[in-house]
């Protein structure tokens, strides 16, 4: 943020979430929860469930829909919220993007929320232990000035049940 590094952290506890962003680790530069946040962690969690825990879609809080032999829509209802995702997937299926219309995009003074397009293209997959799953990606906002990546990821490492500090 303006060269200056910054923390983000999100917490989805029951039906609520809550994101508290601070510059250099230590100032509070934004705080963010209420309805939109719940609706957009939700499908945060969706999108986690895809890439690193596919063992779960298999859920009863998931219906699923069949578009065409590569894509599915996945309906994922949580703690009273319901958001889908269109799910692409490769001749190896492997999921290779993830599209949801249900989440919010804050504008830059947080006074507003705007349901807008967001997807999670993934860009390739690897071995971590025993299981393959994806190894980067980004996440894109699509707005009416186009489609823009606010995220590059990349996974180096992944580690299951971890014990709770």
């Amino acid at each position: 943020m303006f060269g200056i590094p910054a923390v983000a952290y999100h917490r989805y506890v029951g039906p609520s979430a809550t994101m508290t962003v601070r510059a250099a680790a230590l100032v509070p530069v934004a705080r963010s929860s209420g309805r939109e946040m719940d609706e957009g962690e939700t499908v945060t969690m969706l999108n986690d469930m895809c890439m690193m825990a596919p063992a779960t879609l298999i859920s009863p809080s998931i219906d699923w829909v069949a578009i065409d032999s590569r894509t599915a829509r996945a309906t994922f209802r949580n703690a009273g919220h319901s958001v889908s995702a269109e799910l692409t997937f490769n001749e190896r299926d492997e999921m290779i993007d993830f599209v949801s219309d249900d989440r919010f995009q804050t504008s830059p003074d947080g006074r507003t929320a705007t349901k807008l397009r967001w997807s999670t293209p993934i860009e390739g997959y690897r071995a971590f232990g025993p299981f393959r799953l994806a190894s980067g990606g980004q996440a894109r906002w699509h707005d009416a000035a186009g489609e823009w990546a606010y995220i590059d990821l990349t996974i180096d490492e992944v580690e299951y049940n971890v014990p709770s500090r």
